[in-house]
C-alpha cells in the first residue's frame, strides 16, 4: 500500500496507516490525512538505482531524514553523503538536497520538516507530567 489511510479521527487525535512497511512503495505525506498543523512528515521509497527526480531547498523549513532501510547518497550543496539504514540527517532550509538509492534493495526513508528555529527553550519544556 502506498497511500496513507485514515483509521480514526477525533478533534484531539488522528490515526492512520500505510500498512506493512516492508510492502510500502511510493510517497505518502501525512498532513492532509492526519491534519497536522505544525509539522510535515513523509514516508518514501526509492527503488535500486532510483533518485528523487529533482534537487530542492526550502524557504523556512529544515528537514530531518531517517533512513529505515537500504542505502544511498544524499547530495547536500553538491557534497555526496553516504546514508544507510539508521542514518539520521538534519538539513537546513537553504541547503540544496537530493536523495538517490545506490544500493540493490529499496531505500525506505522518513522525512520530517518543520519551521527552522521553532524549537526553543519553551518548546523543550512543553511536556506536562500528569498524575495517575
Amino acid at each position: 500500500m502506498s497511500n496513507l489511510q485514515l483509521q480514526q479521527s477525533t478533534k484531539a487525535f488522528s490515526v492512520g496507516t500505510v500498512g506493512d512497511l516492508t510492502d510500502f512503495a511510493g510517497k505518502a505525506f501525512i498532513k492532509d490525512t492526519l491534519q497536522t498543523t505544525g509539522v510535515e512528515v513523509s514516508l518514501g521509497t526509492l527503488a535500486a538505482g532510483e533518485a528523487v527526480p529533482f534537487r530542492h531547498h526550502h524557504r523556512e523549513n529544515e528537514e530531518v531524514y531517517l533512513l529505515i532501510s537500504g542505502e544511498g547518497v544524499l547530495t547536500l550543496d553538491g557534497e555526496d553523503i553516504h546514508v544507510a539504514s539508521g542514518s539520521i540527517v538534519r538539513v537546513s532550509p537553504a541547503v540544496s538536497r537530493q536523495l538517490r538509492n545506490t544500493g540493490t534493495s529499496p531505500l525506505l526513508h522518513v522525512c520530517i520538516q518543520a519551521k527552522a528555529g521553532s524549537l526553543d527553550h519553551y518548546t523543550m519544556n512543553d511536556g506536562v507530567l500528569e498524575e495517575d
